[in-house]
């Protein structure tokens, strides 16, 4: 799951990343995360040009995420005139929901890594790896020029499991 909720979070901050220029600032693990949950490893996003960027490393999920852990997925835009963050976009979905229902950028995923296939419920625990997938960035960002947050959070029963954050800045 936590492997999960660090491989859509990355896929979704890949996603988004479809402008003519999207700056990466900062990555940041919560320092709440469970660590008997997430063990973050190596993963990176690094951009490599203007339009391309590379995910690859490993991290390991230490227990299995299903129907039971939920993932909520934020997009916060910075308003010019206050300086303060405001939602754009959320999802709440299961962590299976997550994982299975995105049909553009797991599979490729899938093919330079060791991700379970494709309707694997619940997420086994293990140590993931991603070898370099390379994402080309189109032109056309859904999303209008701005500093962002993307926030990824994964919750079970009430109990705070996982939480990654990415700041971005979108230029035309």
């Amino acid at each position: 799951m936590d492997m999960k909720i660090v491989g859509f979070t990355c896929l979704i901050l890949v996603q988004l990343c479809t402008a003519a220029e999207v700056i990466v600032s900062n990555y940041r693990l919560d320092p709440q995360t469970d660590p008997g949950f997430f063990n973050p490893g190596t993963l990176r996003v690094t951009r490599k040009s203007r339009k391309l960027l590379v995910i690859s490393g490993w991290w390991e999920i230490l227990q299995n995420a299903g129907e039971d852990v939920r993932s909520i997925n934020l997009v916060l835009h910075k308003n010019v005139l206050t300086g303060r963050y405001e939602k754009v976009w959320s999802q709440n979905v299961t962590a299976c929901e997550l994982l299975n229902k995105n049909r553009s950028v797991l599979p490729k995923i899938r093919k330079v890594s060791n991700f379970p296939p494709a309707g694997t419920c619940p997420f086994p625990k293990g140590r993931y790896t991603i070898d370099n997938y390379k994402f080309e960035l189109p032109e056309a960002f859904p999303l209008p020029p701005g500093d962002y947050i993307i926030v990824e959070r994964m919750i079970k029963d009430g109990h705070f499991l996982l939480g990654l954050e990415w700041q971005i800045t979108v230029h035309y």
